[in-house]
């Protein structure tokens, strides 16, 4: 009943799938070199997605359930990193949306 109810929280408003825009768009900001991302909040999901994505893993995938259970399990241990950098990209993009809306009107002085 508890792993329903977490698969449920992740299709939730606030969940997990509902924050995959928010992590591509501070992908591209980071890309862009406007936001700074932690070097650890970059190493780790890299070297998750590659260890993914490569044939080679510690349990082999052609073993079926157990071999999809080391990929999920290094995403994991991966999804708090991407998680925590979220919530910093979140705070930053909130700061420069208060920080441009407190310009207000100037004077041109000679």
């Amino acid at each position: 009943m508890k792993k329903f109810l977490l698969l449920f929280q992740a299709f939730n408003k606030n969940g997990l799938f509902a924050k995959v825009p928010h992590i591509i768009r501070m992908v591209k900001t980071a890309k862009k070199g406007e936001y700074k991302m932690d070097f650890k909040s970059v190493l780790i999901p890299s070297l998750a997605i590659i260890y993914i994505l490569s044939p080679l893993d510690i349990i082999p995938d052609w073993i079926p359930v157990i071999g999809a259970l080391d990929d999920f399990g290094i995403l994991a241990l991966t999804l708090p990193f991407v998680l925590k950098e979220l919530e910093k990209f979140l705070a930053w993009e909130q700061e420069q949306k208060n920080r441009t809306n407190n310009i207000t009107d100037a004077e041109i002085i000679q």
